[in-house]
């Protein structure tokens, strides 16, 4: 069975080749990533650990789109990451990705229900009543 996009399940979805992030601060330079390869299959599950430091918030921000890598390249779902308009971006950011923070704090809106959180996101994205509704109770039930 093939994905939307005719994918087929093992095919990769994530490639990160060569990819490189500093941050400077003043004159002083970071190396958070250093020539990193990583090749995530479709359906694929995985873990990043590592100490701190590591780079592991680095990659996950670049995966996510809410950062840029210094060097190297970054392709998830067929969209380079690296030479994505800020449209595009945006657009990838809505429909193709998820992010959730670790600080819950940020994760959630407090006056809202669960079920009212879980549909937020689908709200921005033009997402209608009824499937809206039907996909945050499918992801509650899997949560449960």
């Amino acid at each position: 069975m093939t994905d939307r996009d005719g994918a087929l399940p093992g095919d990769p979805y994530a490639i990160c080749d060569n990819l490189v992030k500093i941050y400077k601060v003043a004159d002083l330079e970071v190396v958070a990533l250093q020539g990193l390869d990583l090749v995530v299959n479709r359906g694929e599950f995985m873990a990043i650990i590592g100490n701190s430091g590591s780079g592991k918030s680095s990659l996950l921000n670049i995966l996510g789109g809410l950062d840029s890598p210094s060097a190297g390249s970054c392709i998830v779902g067929g969209m380079d990451l690296v030479k994505a308009s800020e449209s595009d971006l945006v657009f990838y950011k809505r429909y193709k990705v998820g992010f959730i923070w670790q600080q819950s704090a940020r994760n959630l809106i407090p006056y809202l229900t669960a079920f009212e959180n879980v549909q937020a996101p689908m709200l921005f994205a033009n997402v209608l009543g009824q499937s809206r509704k039907k996909r945050a109770e499918q992801l509650l039930a899997w949560a449960d």
